[in-house]
């Protein structure tokens, strides 16, 4: 698996976490054009951030905390907020949005895709 597949299984992760939430936690469903509203923001964000701030970010773990294997998905999961910020900053305006009923579902999907590409970088970036 590279990197690139990596991203691409996080963030599809994400996507399907973002739907099952507002299924669960609003039981309401999603429109196509949500849904692709949705799909090409958090795939713009999650691709400027994945190469920007996630993949530096866990190779500098790598380096300082070489046998914590734990520490790559809790580090990923929160960096997280990074994109979420960036679509709340993007549809709401302010960075105020970032508390709504909303952005919760955007916390849902970056802290799946920061599980899936933590746990996935262990076995992608092997020293």
């Amino acid at each position: 698996m590279t990197l690139i597949q990596l991203w691409l299984a996080g963030w599809i992760a994400g996507l399907i976490a973002y739907v099952a939430a507002l299924a669960l936690l609003y039981r309401q469903g999603i429109s196509g054009g949500d849904l692709r509203s949705v799909a090409i923001t958090s795939l713009l964000a999650s691709a400027l951030c994945f190469w920007l701030v996630y993949v530096p970010i866990l190779r500098a773990v790598r380096r300082w905390l070489r046998p914590a294997v734990w520490a790559f998905p809790l580090t990923a999961m929160l960096l997280g907020l990074v994109p979420t910020a960036l679509v709340a900053r993007f549809w709401g305006g302010s960075l105020r949005a970032m508390m709504t009923p909303e952005a919760l579902l955007f916390y849902i999907l970056f802290a799946v895709v920061g599980l899936v590409v933590g746990w996935g970088f262990t076995f992608v970036e092997r020293p």
